[in-house]
């Protein structure tokens, strides 16, 4: 069972005549993924370059962010093959977007994340935290490359148009959406300002919460330090404080921004855009928008019949309830904002879709399953993420197509192979379990039916089993008492490490953290962060360069 939001179709001469908002829902990879098949049928619809706001949040800020980037270049007339806007050129933008995003998203963050030895050791010894982490690989896997640069700052993001290219594309504003830890607001970092709406008070039922209020960029009135933090602060912080989801990623800290009534400097903590707002609909609000697409590709509630007792993972159930309600109750604002302007693409609506074929339901299910997460996906989930995406929005939209549009441009999107192997019953098998395993955050790669990565682990598990033979061998006579002594103190470890409720504990107590600081301190000059770092990149690497790999190969679409 699944629940839904009432959908309505949008009359595409109307919306390129209103002001039209853009909204890119969170779900990591997944929801990056499905929101490019939509901005290709927005595309061929010739939606795109009428899109005044973009506001993004979570996995949709990643992929909001690198398509800003292009419209940017093609407005401004930096593009090297010198591509004018139309109609045409936001299609070409979208086919670059489906390319290049595929190879920056396979090397897998969550991993890469931890892939960086001196990055650890600074992660275990000093205030560099994973989000930091998550930001520079941002930067460097995907805003680096689209702009041609190197780090992408936030003060340079904002479109100036080159001398008639407003007359040819709306010039948008892209919004990324994080929550404050410290007001539960929503807090918006854009390339003109930093800060929460006003509209967060109230939408967010916390209007008496003081606010951290919008600083602008240009703002002769602040301070030097202020202007210094505002104009250091990069495109990959303001998408990972959009993507740090609690419990995965610390939170964004920012600093020398704010100070409360009594003078004292107040640090910002910033979290997944979708605590407040999943899909990215207020902000389109706030802003006065006449007409709005919304792409849903976030977690949607799953009905179970016999849920579980475990306390964790019924803390986990509350929180997708309390998060479903959220959804649904600003879902209900689109009707009484503008009734009949409105389109939302959700990734679990089933309502009328068949582009998969004769196991349509089996397929709509997979990808409704399917992790939001940060980790690699493979070509077939990819490309089925984004063909799905593609026609289900295709089925929302009242589509008046320019005659810009050439009418055999749908064979120019890659992910269109995905209809011809849901056709084919042997391909459309093997699509099935790709799809079916990418539910699983973990160990992918072993529930395919491939012997490779069995052989793999036995080969590796070698190593250990062959040194501890050998220092048993070379180890002296040891009295039965010490073995003893030895297998309780191992026993008692292994308890203590696999106590679930004791390392919730521990994490929950806030005089640990400068304990363990401290420590990383004494035992840094005996060199033993770098060698825990070593050892986290040494794992991270072989994850990266077996598993992912043999994940990646075996779900491969070759040209």
């Amino acid at each position: 069972m699944n629940t839904t939001v009432a959908q309505t179709t949008l009359a595409c001469d109307e919306a390129r005549a209103g002001k039209l908002g853009l909204a890119l829902s969170g779900g990591g990879f997944r929801a990056a993924l499905f929101h490019i098949g939509v901005l290709a049928r927005l595309a061929e619809c010739d939606l795109l370059r009428h899109v005044a706001v973009i506001s993004t949040v979570s996995g949709g800020s990643i992929i909001g962010a690198f398509y800003y980037l292009k419209v940017k270049q093609l407005l401004e007339g930096s593009r090297a093959d010198g591509l004018q806007p139309s109609a045409d050129a936001f299609r070409q933008l979208v086919r670059e977007l489906e390319v290049e995003f595929l190879p920056a998203m396979q090397r897998n963050l969550r991993i890469l994340a931890f892939a960086d030895r001196l990055d650890n050791a600074r992660m275990l010894a000093s205030d560099y935290s994973s989000s930091q982490r998550l930001a520079k690989l941002f930067d460097t896997c995907f805003f680096a490359p689209a702009e041609g640069a190197g780090r992408t700052l936030l003060k340079d993001l904002p479109i100036r148009p080159r001398a008639g290219a407003s007359a040819d594309a709306v010039t948008p504003v892209l919004l990324l959406n994080a929550t404050a830890l410290n007001t539960g607001h929503q807090f918006q970092m854009t390339g003109s300002f930093v800060g929460e709406p006003e509209v967060s008070s109230v939408v967010g039922g916390t209007a008496a919460m003081p606010m951290l209020p919008r600083l602008a960029m240009d703002d002769t009135t602040l301070s030097p330090r202020q202007r210094k933090r505002l104009h250091q602060l990069s495109l990959g912080e303001a998408v990972a404080a959009s993507c740090c989801v609690p419990g995965l990623f610390e939170p964004f800290s920012l600093e020398d921004l704010y100070q409360d009534d009594q003078g004292e400097d107040v640090t910002v903590r910033l979290v997944d855009g979708g605590i407040f707002d999943n899909q990215g609909l207020v902000a389109l609000f706030e802003e006065g928008c006449t007409h709005f697409i919304c792409s849903d590709a976030s977690e949607s509630l799953q009905w179970q019949s016999q849920p579980t007792e475990l306390i964790h993972q019924v803390a986990m159930r509350a929180n997708d309830i309390m998060m479903d309600r959220i959804r649904h109750e600003t879902m209900a604002e689109l009707p009484r904002e503008q009734p009949d302007r409105y389109a939302v693409f959700t990734l679990g609506d089933s309502d009328g879709n068949t582009a998969f074929g004769e196991d349509t339901r089996h397929f709509l299910q997979a990808l409704r399953d399917i992790r939001t997460d940060l980790d690699a996906f493979s070509d077939l989930e990819a490309w089925s993420l984004m063909y799905h995406g593609f026609t289900l929005s295709g089925l929302r939209l009242n589509a008046t197509t320019p005659d810009s549009a050439r009418p055999d441009s749908q064979e120019a999107w890659r992910f269109h192979r995905i209809e011809a192997l849901a056709g084919d019953p042997a391909q459309r098998r093997r699509l099935l379990r790709h799809l079916d395993v990418g539910s699983r955050q973990f160990l992918k790669v072993f529930y395919l039916g491939r012997p490779m990565p069995w052989v793999v682990i036995m080969l590796l598990s070698l190593i250990p089993l062959s040194l501890s033979a050998l220092f048993f061998y070379l180890l002296p006579p040891i009295p039965r008492s010490a073995w003893l002594v030895l297998g309780v103190i191992a026993l008692t470890t292994l308890a203590f490490i696999q106590n679930t409720r004791i390392i919730r504990w521990l994490d929950q107590m806030q005089w640990l953290r400068p304990v363990r600081r401290k420590l990383a301190n004494i035992l840094r000059p005996l060199g033993a962060t770098m060698l825990l770092g070593a050892l986290g990149a040494l794992s991270s690497w072989f994850t990266l360069q077996i598993f992912n790999r043999l994940f990646l190969r075996y779900g491969r679409l070759r040209d």
